[in-house]
C-alpha cells in the first residue's frame, strides 16, 4: 500500500486488482461528478494501473509463447 494514499501500488498488484480499480476510476470520471482536481488525479492513477496491467499482459503473453516453444520440442 502506498503510504501517502492508502492506495495499493500498482507496481504490486494482480492484473485482477489493476482491472477492477480502473474499471471503477472509468466510471467515476464518465459520471463527471467528482472536481476537476480530483479527476485528474484519478487519470493519472488510472495511467498506472493500465501501465501495470499491460505488463501483466505482456508477461502472460510470453510465457505462452515460451510455453508454446517448449510443447513443439
Amino acid at each position: 500500500m502506498s503510504k501517502k494514499s492508502g492506495q495499493a501500488d500498482p507496481a504490486e498488484m494482480t492484473f485482477e486488482e489493476a482491472s477492477e480499480e480502473l474499471d471503477a476510476i472509468v466510471k467515476s470520471i464518465d459520471e463527471g461528478s467528482g472536481e476537476l482536481e480530483e479527476m485528474l488525479r484519478q487519470h493519472a492513477r488510472g495511467q498506472a494501473l493500465v501501465k501495470r496491467c499491460r505488463e501483466l499482459l505482456g508477461q502472460a503473453e510470453q510465457q505462452l509463447k515460451t510455453t508454446e516453444v517448449d510443447d513443439i520440442d
